[in-house]
């Protein structure tokens, strides 16, 4: 088996668990718009079938429009994904967004005013959003495209430690080649696994085991497993995800206990000597002592137009206001009749922090 295969393999099931994590379901094949061949997951087109990598339906969807579901595009590559991803990502989801069923005998029906059947086929429609997902970082042009065409990004490289993503990176043909090829088959088949029930202890027993002490695919899932205990998933007013990082487990724990409340707000502050992590204080009322703390890093478009002001304290302040107003985080699927809860920034402390900042100017 080539490496190619077992790092793609690696970064959709990454991908698969953190979606999971937000309560997000697997899709299985109606065996006509989607299908499995030889092993690979298959959505049918306009133009064409398209191998699905991670294909999920999020925990709510939408009235008053198509059922939704996003597909994931995996790159395991050891440079940056580039410009030419996102361009075909945005074919692959407007082929599969216009495919439609018209036959001879329906293009027939069309031209008889007295027909009795609808000339459409009848089946169940979906709206699908697709993202690309990459195993390092984006190209500066790439991520431009992909805001512009409201693709969404997501990299390991942004949520896990270095070191991790370098054990991904680190995987190549000679580490494959000197491990047993039935252990190497189990692995794959275990990464690729889209069962619900796939990570329950009764499945992939032989795989499961090699893992625990594989220095490389081992490796990145015992960082990914120790990350996905304080991880949450946010969604802010751009589009854009952030990762939330509690700064203990004290805080996730908090954090759990207070998505059970109604009235959440949130408090934003960085520091000059890493201005591009920032950190979230969320609490029902800060005079209480229940405040939970969390880091994040500020998605790079946001930081991007930041720097196009110097950084500048001010310009922060607005920042804050416009695109982190409100924060739409996923509760992990603790609550499946509420999927997330909004977090929604203390206002009166932003006009606060920015009157302090007009002051000092």
């Amino acid at each position: 088996m080539n490496a190619s295969n077992i790092k793609g393999a690696l970064l959709e099931y990454l991908v698969r668990r953190l979606l999971a994590n937000c309560g997000f379901m697997s899709v299985y094949p109606d065996n006509l718009y989607t299908y499995v061949s030889g092993g690979l997951f298959y959505v049918n087109g306009r133009g064409a079938a398209h191998d699905a990598d991670v294909l999920m339906e999020p925990p709510v969807q939408m009235p008053f429009s198509y059922p939704s579901r996003i597909l994931f595009e995996c790159k395991a590559y050891g440079s940056k994904a580039t410009l030419s991803i996102i361009r075909n990502a945005l074919g692959l989801k407007y082929d599969i967004n216009e495919f439609e069923v018209v036959t001879k005998n329906s293009l027939i029906q069309r031209m008889n005013n007295r027909r009795s059947n609808y000339a459409i086929e009848h089946r169940k429609r979906y709206s699908y959003q697709v993202g690309v997902a990459s195993a390092g970082d984006f190209s500066k042009p790439a991520i431009e495209f992909a805001a512009n065409n409201r693709i969404p990004l997501l990299s390991l490289a942004w949520f896990m430690d270095p070191s991790a993503v370098d054990a991904f990176q680190s995987i190549n043909q000679p580490y494959i080649d000197d491990i047993d090829s039935e252990i190497v088959a189990k692995v794959y088949a275990f990464l690729k696994d889209r069962e619900h029930d796939a990570d329950q202890a009764n499945r992939n027993q032989t795989a499961r085991d090699y893992l625990r002490s594989d220095a490389k695919v081992g490796r990145v899932i015992a960082a990914f497993d120790n990350i996905i205990e304080r991880l949450f998933v946010g969604l802010i007013e751009s589009g854009d995800l952030v990762f939330l990082f509690a700064e203990n487990l004290y805080a996730a724990y908090r954090f759990t206990d207070l998505q059970r409340l109604t009235g959440l707000q949130g408090r934003i502050h960085y520091s000059q000597q890493r201005p591009d992590l920032w950190n979230l204080s969320v609490a029902e009322d800060f005079q209480r002592e229940n405040v939970a703390e969390f880091n994040f890093f500020v998605p790079q478009i946001i930081m991007d137009l930041w720097r196009q002001y110097s950084l500048d304290r001010e310009r922060a302040v607005q920042i804050k206001g416009e695109f982190f107003s409100r924060i739409f985080v996923f509760n992990k699927g603790i609550r499946p009749e509420l999927p997330f809860f909004v977090i929604n920034i203390d206002r009166e402390w932003l006009n606060q922090v920015r009157e302090r900042q007009e002051n000092l100017g």
